[in-house]
């Protein structure tokens, strides 16, 4: 009796779940977009907050990343630079210019990645 129980209120809560449609990665790089424009136009309290709103804007089209490691890579490059010139271990153009070589770094590390995949 129990397990009839059981297994009709598992039923009646089954059906009242509803299964939100996926989003395309066209709408989820839009929707990460939208998040950047935001974190960008949010007065600056510091440097680390702006990359934890930054990282989190990207995270949104994680999943389209052809290359999660180099994208995870990329975030935790721009939250310790971040730290660093908050701690002002280096000015905000030393931090631009180390992170522009990391994201450079980081895209021909991509491009070996596809090369080597497409051969």
């Amino acid at each position: 009796m129990r397990t009839a129980i059981c297994i009709g209120l598992s039923l009646m809560l089954a059906g009242c779940v509803t299964s939100q449609p996926r989003e395309t990665p066209e709408q989820l790089k839009a929707r990460s977009a939208e998040a950047t424009a935001a974190c960008r136009a949010q007065p600056l309290t510091s440097y680390a907050a702006r990359a934890q709103c930054l990282n989190d804007a990207s995270m949104i089209a994680a999943s389209t990343a052809p290359y999660p490691d180099l994208l995870q890579r990329a975030l935790s490059a721009r939250l310790d630079i971040a730290q660093r010139v908050d701690d002002k271990q280096l000015s905000p153009a030393q931090g631009a210019k180390e992170y522009a070589k990391i994201e450079t770094d980081l895209a021909a590390e991509q491009r070996k990645r596809q090369a080597t995949e497409t051969q």
